[in-house]
Order: C-alpha cells, then sequence, then structure tokens
C-alpha cells in the first residue's frame, strides 16, 4: 500500500493513500450511490456477493476498488478473533479484539480497515475511542480506517481529529428520510427549521422538493471534510472540535476519553513548533497536547537556574510573551539600580498553563495561547500551579519568595506560601501595576536581595544558564549539559542567540521558534548516544533532505519540529528539523522525514561546513 502524509492533526494524516488502483485522498466521504447515479468524489456502492457476505465498490470517475465482507451472523461467522477478512487488502474488524499472542494482528496489515460495528460502539462512547486505539496500536498508521454508519456533519471534525480517514453518507441520510436537518453547529433538528431559518444557503435548502433534506445532508457532509481539512491543515483541527462539542453531548464525553485513552498518541503527533496565537475557551482545551506536554515536560525536564535565590510570582498577561506586556516592564522596573538583580526568577502565575518561567516564555505553548480572563479558577488549574510551585521550591535554590498577586484571585496559594520571614505578599487588592504596588515590590525585593552578591560573570552567566534550562526542556537534562558544557560563549542579540564554542557555532535560538536548532558541532557535544536521533539507511546520500524510505530508525520520542541528529553507519551525519514524527517515520513509506540543515563533511571540505561563527568569538559564560 501508498501512503504519504502532507500535514497532521490531531490523529487525523492528510494526505492520500491508495486502495488497490484507487488514489484517495484523506480525510475522504464515501457517497452512497445507486448503479448509474454519478456525482462528485468517491461512490460507494453495493456489489452482488455470496451468501453470507456483503459486496461494496468505492470508486471515482477512473478507479474501481471492489471487496467483499462477511455478514457477521452467529450461525455464519461464529466466534472468532474480531478480525475477518476476505482479501489481503481488507480486514472487517469488530472490537474489541481478541487477538492472540504478541500483540500482533492474525493476517498481515492490509490496506482498508472497516469498523464493522462503528456506530454500536459509538453508542456507547468509550468502546468506540478505545476501538480506534485498539486498532492503530495492532495496524499502525498505515492503513485507511472506515467507520460506517457514524459520520454526520456536526462529528466529521471529531471523527477526523480521531484518525478516521474515510466516512459515508449513510446516517446522514437515513436521519433526512426520517425528516431530520442536520446543522452542522447544532447537530440533529426536528422538526426540521422553515427554509428562510436555515443558515445553509445550498440550493437544496432553497427547495419545497421531496428529498430536499436528503440532499442537505449529503452536502453538508462534503463541507463538513472540507472545513475539517481545512483547520487540520492550520493546525486548529482542535478548535473546531471544541467548537462542535455544543451540538452533541456525546462529543464532549468521547472527547473526555479520547484526551485520556489516547492522550499519548495525540501528543506523539503535536508538533514542538507552533505560530500564531490559539484559543483556549473550554475546560476541554486545557487538555490539550501541547498544554498537557508542557506542564509535564516542565515538572520532568525543568530545573531552575542554580544562581537564582529570590523567587518572583507575578500574574500572566494578555500580551504574549509576558515580558513585552506594559505589566510585565513595569515589574521588571522595580528591579531597577538593585545590584544582584540577575538573583531574581521572575515566574508568571497563568491558566490554563500552570507557572511559565521567564525563560520558558517563548517555548510553546506559552507564547502562543489566549484564555478568557474572569479571575475565577477550575481546581484542576489550582492543581497544576500547586504542584509546578512545589517543583521548583525543591529544586531550585530559592532563600526567599515575592507574591507579587492578588490575594484574593490567588488565596489558593495561600496555605502553600504562607507569609513568613522568607514569604512576602506584596498587595493587599487586584491592581498590581499601581505607584503604590510597584513601590510594594520594590521594597519586598530589596529586603529578598539583602547579602546577596551579583551572580559570578555577570549578566551573560545568567543568560547561558536560562539558556541551558531551555535545551533541557527541549533534549533533557544531560543532554543539555553537553550541550553547554565549557567552552561556551554567546554571540547575537536578544531574540536571536548563537551558543558557539569561540569558533563554531553549536546551536541557534530565536524567540519566535522558542526552542533550539542544533548544528553538526553542537550535535557532536551530544555524542555518543545523542538524543532524538534519526538513523539513515546505509548507502542513502544526504545530498538534500531525508525522506521515509531513507529512515532505517528513529527515535519515538521525535515530534515534529524536534531538532534531530542525524546518524549512518554509526558517525555522526548530519542535523536536521524533523517533518514526522519519529514513529511515522519508520510506519509510512512516502513522505518528508528530516528537513536536513547542515550535513558533516569530510576534513578537506571548506571551512564553512563547519558553521563557524560570523558574529565574532563573543564573551566566554
Amino acid at each position: 500500500m501508498s501512503r504519504s502524509v502532507e500535514r497532521m492533526d490531531g490523529l487525523a494524516l492528510l494526505g492520500s493513500a491508495t486502495l488497490g488502483p484507487l488514489p484517495v485522498v484523506t480525510p475522504a466521504l464515501l457517497e452512497s450511490r445507486t448503479e448509474g447515479e454519478e456525482g462528485p468524489g468517491l461512490s460507494l456502492r453495493r456489489l452482488p456477493a455470496p451468501s453470507g457476505h456483503r459486496g461494496f465498490e468505492i470508486s471515482d470517475a477512473a478507479h474501481r476498488f471492489r471487496f467483499e465482507l462477511p455478514v457477521l451472523s452467529p450461525e455464519i461467522a461464529g466466534e472468532g478473533t474480531g478480525v475477518y477478512s476476505t482479501s489481503p487488502e481488507v480486514a472487517l474488524v469488530h472490537s474489541p479484539l481478541r487477538v492472540e499472542g504478541a500483540g500482533s494482528p492474525p493476517s498481515g496489515r492490509p490496506e482498508l480497515l472497516v469498523l464493522g460495528n462503528a456506530r454500536a460502539l459509538w453508542a456507547d462512547g468509550l468502546p468506540f475511542v478505545r476501538a480506534v486505539r485498539e486498532l492503530r496500536s495492532l495496524y499502525g498508521s498505515v492503513p485507511v480506517l472506515w467507520a460506517p454508519r457514524v459520520a454526520l456533519p456536526h462529528r466529521v471534525p471529531f471523527l477526523t481529529y480521531l484518525g478516521v480517514d474515510v466516512v459515508d453518507t449513510t446516517e446522514a441520510r437515513l436521519l433526512a428520510a426520517h425528516g431530520v436537518y442536520l446543522d452542522p453547529t447544532l447537530g440533529p433538528r426536528f422538526p426540521p427549521p422553515h427554509r428562510s431559518e436555515r443558515s445553509c444557503r445550498c440550493t437544496f435548502c432553497a427547495s419545497e422538493e421531496r428529498g430536499a433534506l436528503d440532499g442537505h445532508a449529503v452536502v453538508a457532509l462534503r463541507q463538513a471534510i472540507v472545513d475539517a481539512t481545512a483547520a487540520a491543515r492550520s493546525g486548529r483541527l482542535r478548535e473546531l472540535v471544541e467548537a462542535r462539542l455544543v451540538a452533541e453531548p456525546a462529543l464532549s464525553e468521547m472527547l473526555r476519553h479520547a484526551d485520556r485513552e489516547l492522550g499519548a498518541q495525540l501528543e506523539e503527533r503535536t508538533p514542538v513548533t507552533a505560530t500564531g496565537s490559539r484559543n483556549y475557551v473550554l475546560l476541554e482545551s486545557h487538555r490539550r497536547p501541547e498544554m498537557v506536554r508542557f506542564r509535564s515536560r516542565f515538572l520532568e525536564r525543568y530545573h531552575p537556574p542554580s544562581s537564582k535565590t529570590v523567587l518572583l510570582l507575578v500574574p500572566c498577561s494578555r500580551t504574549k510573551p509576558y515580558r513585552r506586556s506594559r505589566s510585565h516592564r513595569r515589574f521588571v522596573s522595580a528591579l531597577e539600580g538593585m545590584p544582584a538583580q540577575g538573583r531574581v526568577h521572575v515566574v508568571s502565575v497563568s491558566s490554563p498553563i500552570g507557572l511559565v518561567p521567564r525563560e520558558l516564555e517563548d517555548v510553546p505553548p506559552a507564547r502562543h495561547y489566549d484564555i478568557p480572563v474572569t479571575g475565577d479558577w477550575e481546581e484542576s488549574e489550582r492543581a497544576y500551579v500547586r504542584a509546578g510551585l512545589a517543583h521548583l521550591r525543591s529544586g531550585g535554590n530559592y532563600r526567599s519568595v515575592v507574591v507579587h498577586l492578588d490575594p484574593q484571585e490567588y488565596s489558593f496559594l495561600a496555605s502553600v506560601l504562607p507569609p513568613s520571614e522568607t514569604v512576602t505578599w506584596t498587595l493587599g487588592d487586584d491592581r498590581t501595576t499601581t505607584n503604590e504596588a510597584i513601590d510594594a515590590l520594590r521594597s519586598a525585593l530589596a529586603r529578598a536581595l539583602e547579602g546577596e552578591t551579583p551572580v559570578a560573570g555577570g549578566p551573560l552567566a545568567v543568560v547561558r544558564e536560562e539558556l541551558e534550562a531551555v535545551a533541557a526542556v527541549q533534549f533533557g537534562a544531560d543532554a543539555a549539559r553537553r550541550l553547554f558544557a565549557p567552552p561556551v560563549r554567546l554571540s547575537g542579540r536578544p531574540w536571536f542567540q548563537r551558543v558557539t564554542d569561540g569558533e563554531n557555532d553549536l546551536a541557534t535560538w530565536r524567540e519566535e521558534r522558542g526552542l533550539f536548532h542544533l548544528t553538526v558541532a553542537g550535535a557532536r557535544r551530544l555524542w555518543p548516544g545523542p538524543p532524538l536521533a534519526v538513523e539513515v539507511s546505509p548507502g542513502v546520500p544526504l545530498t538534500g533532505d531525508l525522506f521515509v524510505p531513507g529512515v532505517r530508525h528513529a527515535d519515538e520520542q521525535i515530534r515534529i519540529g524536534d531538532s534531530v541528529v542525524l546518524v549512518q553507519d554509526g558517525h555522526l551525519a548530519g542535523v536536521g528539523e524533523a517533518a514526522l514524527p519519529g514513529r511515522l517515520m519508520s510506519d509510512l513509506g512516502h513522505g518528508l522525514a528530516v528537513h536536513v540543515r547542515h550535513r558533516e563533511h569530510a576534513p578537506t571540505d571548506s571551512p564553512m561546513t563547519e558553521q563557524r561563527s560570523s558574529l565574532g568569538p563573543g564573551p566566554v559564560v
């Protein structure tokens, strides 16, 4: 089978696949038609079949893919594994499967998986989500997954998000035959609204003819596929899913199940980089994979810079990154003139992300989210903050804490940060940027810094520690220590940093990306056993980007956007940026795997291959 991926969002794989000779662009809609009936897109027709089987044909204007599926009645099928196949290309699966052995499917990997009891599973909610997890765990991402008789226009974004590649018009047309109007936003409506009250402007909605609801149902499904595909291409499919939750309570229920049951798979497919801003409006948005990853990596990988001895807690801001906001510029002004101000660690408290140290403000999604601000905190949000605070205080060298937060809104921190000789609350109300508030902050920081000496090495030493903390979140603490082992120098500006060894660039950091790009010289520092490694097949020339057929093995921790190390024949071959998660680099048969940025060259090549810094050696830090 041939399958290539152009874009992914959630578990959706946007791209192309083949079913026998039939090309399929995913996600796809199968439109039920009779023999001789034509129309755009893919047609689904019934074919004659032997007793105990059903015949199907999926076709476009030029290609046909025909197959038979068994009718699963006890007299015919009996008990089995839950996997039934009449050809190597197609498998009918009924979840839960009863696969014996080491978790391997009873036959080879088919081109098409048909979840035969999808409608029954959907009615129960959780079993449908578990079925998707089960099938993808056993068969991988390559087979095209069809879930018959579950698609309605408002459900299409969620089905696409779960990685259902193909849906059909059957259920929608059956409801339409019973007089139900399918509203893509509000869900099924009965009795149907008057034509003048419908938001749809298709020709069927303007018609009084018999079958108008049926025609509208098909048009609405076509548009739903278009909308879901467009949202996925822009990385906003999850937002579209959340916007459709009002149409059916079961959608909200199953999204919660999906976040729990498929959380690891969803995180695996979520890029580590981002652009623009995303809206996090509902509680469901707090569980988005990128938010979960930021909080977990903060607790697992982040450690406060050792030079920081005063923890300053401040509220977040609507402006991202926070440091650019008027309020945060006012907070920082309270430190002006203090010799040991480098000892202060500014950490923002925010919903739904938890705690964001100043050095992580550009790490996605900290730079890319927007929320409604009400001052009301859910218990889950409070738990994120308390857990993050416990992590900071246990891993840091703080001697004192200054809390510049509204004591009413953040009262949930009073029990873990009661006022004492080492903990100072500066405010009596929610006005954080008035002259009186800034004066109180300045006084509290001056007391906290009494007896503190400036950081050895000055401000650049502080920047070095902060950059190493970012690298630890990205690569892990051990790799960050190796990357920043002396000698290390810094060149550049606050928005663009070059980490060098004095001659060669090791890594570069831009604020709009928030994460490092490695050079070959930097990758050498991570050798042997570099994190996020991609093994290139022997004999594959790295003259351009690396494609999936040239990948022998990839670290399963690799995410889209990661800076990866290329290894070939046991030697460092280059560095690049991942275009696929590591697991899919090995699973898929086609597509771009790595954007190659730098390659290792023979010693006789030009010194430019060493990525020599053009900004001068920079000060030693």
